[in-house]
């Protein structure tokens, strides 16, 4: 592309249905993209909700392709029409459902190029005894490997686990943050001997966050003496259960369910310790944001994880998925602070220097115009 020629349009398409940290890092990326001036950025939500209202917070053009009320040939045209008015150079996809649609729209539209990013490890694995959902993974690879240029994995562990799968087309972009924009808007409260101690949790009640293991952790340690209130900070279809688990283990009042917070570091910065027991994860931005307020982390030892965490450097890192296993460091942790300072100064330094919004955002620019040259 010569330098005369404006900037390329990147039309995002993506759902918008929830605001967890898939959607939190598609916002970050359109702010970061659109302030740079060195690519215009558009989207296609499916969704009316919190991240249309963001994306249009920041004056970029928005079109609402509503799942709930459109076939799915009506959402193709939708993204076609967007895409021809915008001009649109590249389409960015996000999501399987968006990857399908998007492409089948962008084509159409004869939009040139086409990218996905994968923000993690499915949740369910796809089987031929769910025929529709195995047809429709496999339909998605394919449209991925003939129909996209590029493919961009959030972590080393998505990236070895995609080159198989798209050879000679899978890029490593980490999920990012604003460090110094994270610092400054949310300040860590002070605190003092009496504060009782805060140990978190954040993300959707679904069972892969295994929130329940959460729960038995904090019945352990007051069990165990050390008196702590146990923070769940988001909601979803298990709340009720994981509510009924908290009566059972006799530690309602131990409890704090937040429901939804928006965003969730007003409630992350009041927390002495984040805990992370998911079965898997990609690269969880609220590990990116505990880092960068030097909240101590220890979290299963899945995904992305170890790579935020350098291999426990930043962190502590649990092998065992059971309550003992969280207990017995979280007591090390708030107990005895055993290397707690240091981990907490290299992990403000590592999501500065690794996760920061300007390396990473220059990733997907040169990228984007790479694509579009």
């Amino acid at each position: 592309m010569s330098s005369n020629e404006p900037p390329p349009v990147v039309t995002h398409i993506v759902s918008g249905d929830l605001w967890a940290g898939a959607e939190v890092q598609i916002y970050y990326l359109c702010k970061a993209l659109k302030t740079s001036g060195a690519v215009l950025p558009t989207a296609v939500v499916f969704n009316e909700g919190i991240l249309s209202t963001k994306l249009r917070e920041i004056d970029m053009p928005v079109d609402i392709a509503d799942e709930g009320h459109l076939t799915p040939f009506q959402i193709i045209r939708t993204i076609r029409n967007h895409c021809r008015k915008h001009q649109s150079r590249v389409v960015h996809t996000h999501g399987f459902k968006e990857n399908i649609l998007g492409i089948i729209g962008k084509d159409l539209a004869r939009v040139p190029y086409s990218v996905r990013t994968i923000h993690g490890n499915p949740e369910t694995a796809f089987t031929p005894r769910r025929p529709v959902k195995w047809l429709i993974h496999h339909l998605d690879i394919l449209l991925g490997r003939f129909r996209q240029q590029a493919i961009i994995a959030v972590s080393t562990q998505l990236e070895e686990k995609l080159h198989p799968m798209f050879p000679g087309k899978v890029h490593k972009i980490f999920n990012f943050i604003d460090v110094d924009e994270v610092r400054k808007q949310w300040l860590v409260p002070e605190k003092t001997p009496q504060t009782p101690l805060r140990i978190g949790i954040v993300g959707r009640l679904v069972a892969v966050k295994r929130v329940d293991i959460f729960l038995r952790t904090i019945a352990l340690l007051n069990e165990q003496g050390l008196a702590c209130t146990g923070v769940i900070i988001g909601s979803g279809p298990l709340e009720g259960q994981l509510q009924q688990l908290a009566e059972d283990l006799n530690i309602s009042d131990h409890i704090e369910f937040t429901g939804f917070v928006n965003p969730a570091l007003r409630e992350l910065r009041k927390l002495d310790l984040l805990l992370m027991t998911s079965d898997h994860e990609g690269l969880p931005m609220t590990l990116l944001e505990a880092l960068a307020l030097e909240i101590p982390v220890a979290a299963h030892r899945a995904g992305g994880i170890p790579e935020i965490l350098d291999h426990g450097n930043c962190g502590w890192l649990v092998e065992d998925q059971s309550a003992e296993s969280y207990a017995s460091i979280a007591t090390t942790i708030l107990e005895t602070g055993a290397g707690r300072n240091r981990k907490q100064q290299e992990g403000l330094a590592r999501v500065r220097d690794v996760f920061g919004i300007h390396k990473n955002t220059l990733k997907y620019i040169a990228l984007y115009k790479n694509d579009s040259a």
